[in-house]
C-alpha cells in the first residue's frame, strides 16, 4: 500500500495548484492511481509528477499536461491554465524577492519589524481586487469570471462543495462535478443560478453583484432567441 501524501497545510498559488491535482487524481479511482501509473500514460517520471502535487515547487506547464491528461482531465479548459498561471506568476515572484518556497517545518530567515510592516503594506497595495462579473457579456466569460473568483478567493472545489452543505452523507448541497462544469469556461449555456450560489458564498464575494449579472446576461440571450410578439414590438 502507497503511503499517504502529507497534507498541505500552508497556502498559496502554489498549494492550490496541488491540492486541485490531488484531488483530480482522487476522482480518477476508484482505484485510485499511483502516481507511477501516471508515469506510465506520459513522459515525466513518478517523482516528477508526485512533486507536482506536493504544493513546493511550480511544475511546468508540460507537466500539468501529462499529469491532468492522465486523470482523463483537459489540461486546456480552467480551472488549469490559469491555476498554473498564477502559481507560475507566485514562483517567479518568490524568486526575484529571494523567497524560496520551504518545506513545512523549515523556518523563514527573521524578519525586523519595520521591514514586516512595509511587506504587509505592500501585500494590501498590489492584492488585487476580486473579479468583476459585469465584464462578462456571455455566458463563457461569466463562467471564466467565476474561475478567477474562485482562484481569487483561495478556496478548492471541494471546499466550495463542503460549503454547500454537500458531502457524502448529506447531499442537499452542490456536487463536485456541478461545481467543476459551472467553472468550466467551453460550454455556451448560462451555469445554474444554485451553483453560482454556491461559489460566490465560498469565496466570500458579492452575491447580489454575481446574481444580478448572470440575470442580465439571461436575460438577453433569451431576449435574442425569442423575439417578443409584434404587440410588444411596437
Amino acid at each position: 500500500m502507497a503511503r499517504p501524501e502529507k497534507p498541505i497545510t500552508w497556502d498559496g498559488p502554489i498549494a492550490d495548484l496541488a491540492r486541485e491535482l490531488r484531488h483530480l487524481r482522487e476522482l480518477t479511482g476508484p482505484p485510485i492511481p499511483t502516481y507511477a501509473q501516471l508515469a506510465e500514460r506520459g513522459t515525466f517520471s513518478r517523482s516528477v509528477l508526485a512533486d507536482a502535487a506536493a504544493g513546493y515547487r511550480c511544475p511546468s506547464w508540460e507537466v500539468i499536461t501529462h499529469f491532468v491528461t492522465a486523470c482523463g482531465g483537459l489540461p486546456g479548459q480552467e480551472p488549469w491554465p490559469t491555476l498554473w498561471r498564477l502559481a507560475h506568476a507566485a514562483a517567479a515572484a518568490d524568486q526575484a524577492g529571494d523567497a524560496t518556497p520551504r518545506r513545512p517545518g523549515r523556518a523563514a530567515p527573521a524578519k525586523s519589524r519595520s521591514s514586516a510592516r512595509q511587506a504587509t503594506v505592500t501585500a494590501a497595495q498590489q492584492g488585487p481586487a476580486p473579479p468583476d462579473p459585469w465584464q462578462a457579456k456571455t455566458p463563457q466569460e461569466y463562467r471564466y469570471q467565476l474561475s478567477l473568483l474562485r482562484v481569487w478567493a483561495g478556496v478548492s472545489i471541494p471546499e466550495i462543495c463542503r460549503h454547500s452543505g454537500y458531502d457524502d452523507h448529506r447531499r442537499s448541497g452542490v456536487p463536485y462535478t456541478t461545481v467543476h462544469d459551472t467553472l468550466n469556461a467551453k460550454f455556451a449555456r448560462m451555469p445554474p443560478l444554485r451553483a453560482v450560489r454556491a461559489i460566490v458564498a465560498a469565496c466570500e464575494a458579492d452575491l447580489d453583484q454575481w446574481v444580478g449579472a448572470w440575470r442580465a446576461i439571461s436575460l438577453k440571450r433569451f431576449q435574442q432567441s425569442h423575439p417578443p410578439p409584434a404587440s410588444l414590438a411596437m
